[in-house]
């Protein structure tokens, strides 16, 4: 066999195999769920459950997110919380986008921060209806904002950061100019992190989890690296959007100290192996 033939065949092998499979993978939904326990839990939050969604890039699965939206209800959360880039320039659904949000907030309510495709990818005036259209809804914002959760006589702190473009390594015009981002950058965006209060920080890009448990959050949710975007045995994701590889924070729960962080594979964009990902959370008291 000549190595003409031997190139059709691979590249019949590619468009008839594995291009239909990474195709439907795209679309087929998985719920990964975590424990996270804590003794500065307060005790009346033991049980809460969180559902994280996180890059959907505007992607609809089936009719108006009809299978998302099962999903999720079956999760039967305590709060909803959303870390960013729900929303691309590139694509047309902002509507659906919106409608799901909706129905979201008939469930409980919904946080969130937003990510750099919010932030570069929509004008003035997007921006401002996306985030009126969310408040109208219910959806609570925590850009650099904080909402206490109350229970009894005890409380939670959601915190959220949403910092500018130039801390995204190899975002647009930062590709070059891009600055690391720093304990003194999180205190002047949010202030500082109260001791005697248990945070849980919403922020978009989870590459900066050792500054956020340096802040003192307590648990941090966060999304932006896709999983690692191709996902292979053992070493999971190889691929950050800042181009580089093998990030170390994509996906799953670490940990420093007694700072937990959570990272979704997200949900909408191009992925091999990597299906799009809700994650449910369940808060413990650690006894």
């Amino acid at each position: 066999m000549n190595r003409r033939k031997i190139s059709m065949l691979t590249a019949s092998f590619i468009i008839g195999g594995v291009i239909p499979h990474t195709c439907r993978e795209m679309s087929r939904l998985e719920v990964t769920r975590h424990n996270i326990s804590s003794p500065l839990l307060p005790e009346s939050f033991d049980g809460m459950k969180i559902v994280h969604l996180s890059d959907l890039h505007n992607k609809v699965f089936g009719k108006h997110n009809a299978p998302l939206l099962r999903l999720i209800y079956a999760e039967k959360p305590d709060i909803i919380v959303m870390t960013g880039d729900m929303i691309s320039h590139d694509a047309p659904n902002t509507a659906e986008f919106l409608e799901l949000v909706r129905r979201l907030c008939g469930v409980c309510t919904v946080y969130y921060v937003n990510g750099n495709h919010e932030l570069s990818d929509l004008d003035e005036d997007e921006f401002e209806y996306v985030a009126e259209t969310l408040a109208s809804y219910g959806a609570v914002c925590l850009d650099n904002d904080y909402a206490d959760i109350v229970r009894g006589k005890s409380e939670i702190r959601l915190c959220g950061l949403c910092y500018t473009a130039e801390y995204y390594r190899g975002v647009r015009e930062y590709k070059r100019g891009w600055k690391a981002f720093m304990l003194t950058d999180m205190i002047d965006y949010i202030g500082v992190k109260d001791p005697n209060v248990y945070t849980v920080l919403l922020a978009h890009n989870p590459l900066d989890f050792d500054i956020h448990a340096e802040w003192g959050a307590d648990l941090s949710f966060g999304g932006h690296v896709h999983g690692g975007l191709v996902r292979l045995p053992l070493v999971r994701g190889i691929l950050s959007p800042e181009r580089r590889l093998l990030p170390k924070y994509k996906e799953g729960v670490y940990r420093i100290g007694n700072s937990f962080l959570i990272a979704s594979r997200g949900l909408g964009r191009f992925r091999i192996h990597n299906p799009p990902e809700i994650v449910s959370v369940t808060l413990h008291r650690e006894k």
